[in-house]
């Protein structure tokens, strides 16, 4: 029978000695199973594995394995050629809501994996384009907001080529199914179940009266800058981008790509309380 993946790479948090030494065991595994594998240059390093360094780039795996929290899958992401591979999320991080696998469950997740035990999740990105260029897709959320520390955004909101509102915030927020869960719920926005084909726009300490608004995807909304006409764009917390006042219309639709992660559980709401994001069932005697 034909093994699933024969190419691995593997993506690790390198602050962290679990994480490393968890990286190291993983890696001695997938020798003794005559799987070939890469390693981020940086991990690779560490491990004295240099002949297996290959930037994320580059890497073309058919899994790929991190070792980390949200943080580590969402960089990965945003580097990865597309279409990506599959993703098998080990948690090392704080709270890791898109992980499944604990460090303790992570060599016999890997063999679950060859041996075919899983199911895989799909999830949907974010494709943003600043004038005419297309930046890399957003897994979680793209972020807009003053480039100057505290102060206020002034927007306007379009659906398709109807202006919905005009915002006054600190930031605006268009958040995923699976982003949904962090900046934008921190910010105010709801939890959009993960069936729901929806993406959600939440600003961040608006000025004056502006609830979120959830829009189907099929839609392509825009943020039109009026001041400052400079903004900065975030995407996943970690990809930067400027605005300059000759491209301040930012479009966001549903991108053509998707990331899937490795699951052996499918409870979407179970997650939610594990990572503490809802309330664990409370007995009343």
């Amino acid at each position: 029978m034909p093994r699933l993946f024969n190419v691995i790479g593997v993506v690790s948090r390198t602050d962290h000695k679990q994480a490393l030494e968890l990286a190291k065991r993983l890696i001695d595994h997938l020798e003794t199973k005559e799987i070939t594998f890469f390693l981020e240059p940086q991990l690779a390093k560490h491990l004295n594995r240099t002949t297996a360094a290959l930037p994320l780039e580059g890497m073309k795996p058919d899994l790929i394995i991190t070792i980390g929290g949200d943080g580590t899958i969402l960089r990965t992401c945003l580097a990865l050629p597309k279409p990506e591979p599959p993703i098998l999320a080990i948690n090392m991080g704080v709270r890791g809501f898109l992980t499944e696998v604990s460090p303790k469950e992570g060599i016999d997740a890997v063999d679950k994996c060859l041996e075919g035990k899983f199911s895989v999740e799909h999830h949907m990105k974010l494709a943003s384009v600043v004038g005419d260029t297309r930046l890399p897709d957003a897994l979680n959320e793209v972020f807009i907001t003053s480039p100057a520390p505290a102060k206020i955004l002034y927007a306007k909101i379009w659906k398709d080529d109807v202006m919905v509102a005009e915002c006054r915030a600190d930031g605006i927020v268009i958040a995923s199914q699976v982003g949904s869960t962090g900046y934008s719920l921190s910010g105010g926005g709801p939890v959009l179940d993960p069936e729901l084909d929806a993406f959600v726009l939440t600003p961040i300490c608006p000025l004056t009266v502006f609830y979120p608004i959830v829009f189907p995807t099929k839609s392509r909304i825009k943020v039109e800058l009026l001041r400052p006409k400079k903004a900065i764009l975030v995407l996943d917390g970690h990809l930067q981008k400027k605005i300059e006042p000759k491209r301040n219309r930012i479009t966001i639709t549903k991108s053509e790509h998707e990331t899937s992660f490795i699951r052996f559980k499918k409870d979407f709401y179970h997650r939610l309380k594990g990572r503490r994001l809802f309330p664990k069932d409370e007995r009343i005697e």
